[in-house]
């Protein structure tokens, strides 16, 4: 994935009279929407006050794709939403939200939407620069119109409004052309947008990962210029970023253009980021098999073993020899740093320890398969196994084992129904004359 031919200085991202779609030429239609989102815009508009639907909804409706979430933003103040929805509360404390939720018969947690007040940005013009440095935080709860909001926003494609009054498409900021071109373009100068947000790094990577968008020259230069400041980002907050991708299946995709801006070195540690030639191949492979599971902490897991597993790989290789002490502390020296970047919780860390112990039991020709079985992370070590021995020459005697016992593995509930006996390849049909089983090539612990 290359950046676009087309430059900031080419294209204006601030229209002085927006660009208004009606609801025949696009295709946008309230069926498309959530039933409690269409409340929440109908209860806003009757009640006086404007209601659009903003951002990645928008942008994805446009592009044919199902929204995930649907965020709606309005001229309604967090005060005044709070009192026309009994069911939302207010939250944050660098953005004042709101949050609506809907409990339903079949949901075990609420539907919510995130609900905004237009905001404009701070100027020197409108606004109290004592007042702001005293509570840097009103800077970012400066309400205004709605052309002010769409300027505030990350990208182009991401700043498009849906009007439920009369079902049009608003854009402000050029962002529908855009969308025509698949190219990411931040708004405003890119230097100073990716200054006020370092995350905006990792969000334009993501974008053009997730819908295969080309990302344009010079927001391209404004990243990498500006990637230093991931550095400093909040580690939950990194974290919170990143969990986005696992079931966006686009961590792969977004290392690797990440090699090609040369900034991965910036949000990892060096031992990660030296060693992304090889994890990418093997995060293709964990997006391939898993699938968008709804518990992320699953994907997280198998997320951080796999960037971390080509260099404990290269200092210690799977094999009989290999003391098992010494790997767990390699891995306990490499795993401290990632953890502290992306403040991964304790039962992260020890899942991923586990994985790595039980990966190397394997690796050491263990065949306890009822002693393995009942251990919580097996199931996760033994994808790895496969997926690095299979691709070993030559391949170790215990290989076959594994691969033989496919079927029983794949009927035990800790498989989830995925099929981890294809990660092995199809038995190797016997030959004429070969010898009998000998007991090594038996499971061990099993009940006679």
């Amino acid at each position: 994935m290359t950046p676009s031919k087309a430059t900031t200085d080419e294209r204006q991202t601030s229209l002085s009279e927006p660009i208004i779609i009606p609801r025949p030429d696009h295709p946008i239609s309230r069926k498309k929407i959530a039933h409690n989102a269409i409340k929440i815009l109908y209860r806003l508009k009757n009640s006086g006050f404007t209601a659009y639907l903003a951002g990645g909804a928008v942008r994805d409706m446009l592009l044919g794709l199902t929204p995930a979430d649907f965020d709606i933003v309005t001229d309604a103040n967090p005060k005044q939403l709070k009192r026309l929805f009994r069911n939302s509360r207010i939250i944050g404390r660098r953005f004042r939200l709101v949050h609506i939720f809907f409990h339903g018969h079949n949901r075990s947690t609420p539907q919510i939407f995130e609900t905004a007040t237009f905001r404009r940005p701070f100027t020197l013009e409108h606004d109290d620069a004592e007042s702001i440095k005293e509570q840097p935080n009103l800077a970012n709860n400066l309400f205004g119109s709605p052309a002010e909001d769409a300027g505030r926003r990350d990208f182009t494609i991401n700043a498009l409004f849906y009007n439920i009054a009369d079902f049009s498409v608003i854009d402000h900021v050029n962002g529908l052309q855009d969308l025509e071109d698949r190219i990411i373009r931040i708004i405003g100068d890119p230097d100073t947008r990716f200054a006020e947000d370092p995350v905006r790094v990792l969000r334009a990577l993501e974008f053009a990962c997730r819908l295969n968008f080309t990302i344009e020259d010079e927001t391209g230069k404004g990243l990498k210029a500006q990637a230093h400041a991931l550095a400093g980002v909040p580690a939950s907050r990194l974290r919170e970023e990143l969990r986005g991708l696992y079931t966006k299946k686009t961590t792969a995709a977004l290392l690797s253009l990440g090699d090609h801006y040369q900034i991965n070195h910036h949000w990892l540690p060096d031992q990660i980021a030296n060693n992304t030639a090889e994890s990418i191949p093997l995060l293709q492979t964990v997006e391939n098999f898993f699938p968008r599971l709804d518990n992320d902490n699953e994907l997280e897991k198998m997320t951080i073993t796999a960037l971390l597993l080509p260099g404990i790989l290269k200092e210690y290789p799977l094999a009989d020899e290999v003391r098992l002490n010494l790997v767990q502390e390699k891995v306990e020296e490499w795993l401290k740093p990632i953890s502290q970047r992306l403040s991964l919780p304790r039962f992260q860390r020890h899942a991923i320890k586990e994985i790595f112990t039980l990966l190397y039991r394997l690796g050491r020709g263990d065949k306890r398969i009822n002693q393995l079985l009942n251990r919580d992370h097996f199931f996760a070590a033994l994808f790895f196994y496969a997926v690095i021995t299979k691709a070993t020459t030559p391949r170790p005697a215990h290989f076959s084992f594994w691969r033989q016992q496919g079927k029983r593995l794949n009927r035990n509930p800790g498989a989830r129904k995925l099929d981890y006996g294809a990660l092995f390849g199809k038995p190797e049909k016997k030959q004429t004359g070969t010898p009998a089983k000998t007991q090594a090539d038996k499971p061990t612990g099993e009940q006679k």
